[in-house]
């Protein structure tokens, strides 16, 4: 009994996780101000495979902050990647904590 339990736990947990995944696009739109923080905001040109229910906004696709070493980061590459053109994969991290609408961003990847 114990088994099945853990189980199905395991199952539920697997399908309820639906944080985005969308390899092979390109970032077509990159938003910062005042207004937003350190907060920086993606668009891309090809819609996630899944989202989690908070994400909402049409506008932008996810959001993190650029102010930590790791969102450092990530603008460079979300920059390089904007200014050449160059495809990217790009995960969701399963919440909207930074903008409550907008997914935030795990991890970036240039091609």
């Amino acid at each position: 009994m114990r088994k099945i339990i853990l189980l199905f736990f395991v199952i539920f947990i697997q399908t309820g996780a639906m944080a985005s995944d969308t390899p092979n696009t390109k970032i077509t739109r990159i938003l910062v101000g005042p207004s937003y923080g350190t907060k920086v905001f993606l668009t891309i040109s090809t819609k996630p495979t899944a989202t989690p229910d908070c994400q909402i906004n049409t506008g932008y696709n996810y959001v993190f902050d650029g102010s930590t070493e790791t969102g450092k980061m990530m603008l460079s590459i979300a920059l390089t990647a904007y200014t050449a053109n160059k495809e990217v994969w790009l995960g969701g991290a399963n919440k909207c904590s930074l903008f409550g609408n907008v997914e935030d961003l795990k991890h970036i990847v240039i091609h």
